[in-house]
């Protein structure tokens, strides 16, 4: 084991912190309409709508 970590230790950690960071940025963004990411996003495109008319 701990050749393995001497080895691919840097690797290991840097996948592990890619993955985090995904996972961190799935729970900000969301995957629904609740997120607020879309709640934003969604009135911004309505509001712009409003003023292109």
């Amino acid at each position: 084991m701990k050749e393995i970590f001497e080895q691919y230790g840097g690797a290991i950690i840097t996948v592990i912190a890619i993955v985090a960071l995904a996972a961190m940025i799935t729970m900000v963004i969301g995957s629904d309409s609740t997120s607020p990411v879309y709640q934003a996003f969604s009135s911004l495109m309505s509001g712009l709508g409003k003023h292109v008319k």
